[in-house]
């Protein structure tokens, strides 16, 4: 009873697809239970660093606003509603030199019927002046910015979901070069 807080500590392979899945289930578990997430640079002030859908977008929008060197956003799918909406924030990062790159699915890993579609949202992420870089298959979402701030979990970054997801804002230059090593081998 006298205790203040609880500690857990796990640990998620993103090398293996099932032990990643498995994870951001438990994150989902974490956040539905009210835990908040720590990372190895965060100090004790309490933070709320686990959001869901429908409250990451403010926090990631201000962490895109502040980034003073790169932003890399690794989301497999991409919808044109959100993509607008991160558009504007990215054209003002830009416009200052940061670097922007985009890593998503290529328009032929979906159905012929939606390559257009996807052509035209990819051509906003192009025109404001991101780069686009392809990969099949992927199935990570996560962004780093300035290689320190990291978000990571189940929301695609660059599209709408209608599940119950969440993703987790931790300040950690170790994992961020983890993902971003990771990408890389993909």
């Amino acid at each position: 009873e006298s205790k203040k807080e609880v500690k857990i500590y796990d640990y998620v392979d993103i090398q293996v697809k099932m032990l990643e899945k498995m994870y951001t289930n438990r994150l989902n578990g974490y956040a539905s239970m009210g835990y908040k997430a720590k990372g190895e640079e965060i100090d004790d002030t309490p933070l709320d660093i686990i959001f869901d859908k429908d409250n990451f977008l403010p926090v990631f929008n201000q962490d895109i606003n502040t980034a003073e060197k790169e932003i890399l956003i690794v989301s497999p799918f991409v919808r044109k509603m959100r993509t607008l909406q991160m558009t504007k924030h990215l054209k003002v990062v830009l416009e200052k030199n940061v670097r922007v790159l985009i890593v998503t699915r290529p328009k032929e890993d979906f159905r012929q019927k939606d390559h257009a579609t996807i052509q035209r949202t990819l051509n906003l992420l192009t025109d404001c002046g991101a780069s686009v870089v392809f990969k099949s298959n992927i199935h990570q979402k996560f962004a780093v910015m300035d290689q320190k701030v990291v978000w990571y979990g189940s929301i695609n970054l660059l599209s709408y979901g209608s599940a119950q997801e969440s993703i987790m804002r931790i300040e950690s230059a170790n994992i961020a070069n983890e993902l971003v090593k990771s990408i890389e081998r993909a």
